[in-house]
């Protein structure tokens, strides 16, 4: 088989692929409690409580946020399938994050629920990217290949809710 660069194949995934990021983001689940959630990991229910938010769009842009036992329950349910206040405790005491998203919007860079910072670079133009944006790890300086591997499609979501209308 042909696994060229213009392989059929290849040709293919490089349509599909984008397609199926695009899906993943848009279908995270709708229990998140509002259309704005905040996630810190791909799977199932692995999102935050919004607290409050302060110059959306800004060189300011602050969301706080919290983990909440609802939050929790919501990642036991839907992603581990197990109803258990046990479930519940142990999601609790594992998911470490900080109170709060920020970023500047202006230089479009910002930081996960991590303290991870990221940059947008605009538009991808390359046909490698599996990925409608340049997404890059500040520390690392690697690009986010659009895969959910590589944390594109939850650190994108953040720097949509922070910066609305810069990645539509």
């Amino acid at each position: 088989m042909d696994f060229g660069p213009d392989a059929p194949l290849v040709r293919l995934m490089r349509v599909l692929m984008p397609l199926a990021a695009t899906m993943a983001v848009a279908s995270f689940p709708a229990q998140a409690g509002d259309d704005h959630s905040i996630y810190y990991g791909s799977r199932a229910g692995m999102h935050v409580t919004t607290v409050s938010r302060s110059g959306i769009g800004t060189s300011k842009a602050v969301i706080m946020i919290k983990h909440t036992p609802k939050d929790a329950k919501v990642f036991c349910v839907e992603y581990s399938e197990d109803y258990s206040m046990a479930c519940v405790k142990r999601t609790m005491a594992g998911v470490k994050v900080r109170d709060r998203v920020t970023a500047n919007c202006k230089k479009r860079t910002w930081t996960d629920v991590y303290v991870q910072a990221y940059a947008f670079e605009g538009k991808a133009t390359s046909s490698a990217l599996m990925a409608d944006y340049i997404v890059r790890d500040v520390a690392s300086g690697k690009i986010l290949d659009g895969s959910f591997a590589s944390g594109y499609p939850t650190a994108l979501s953040i720097f949509q809710e922070l910066c609305p209308g810069i990645a539509k």
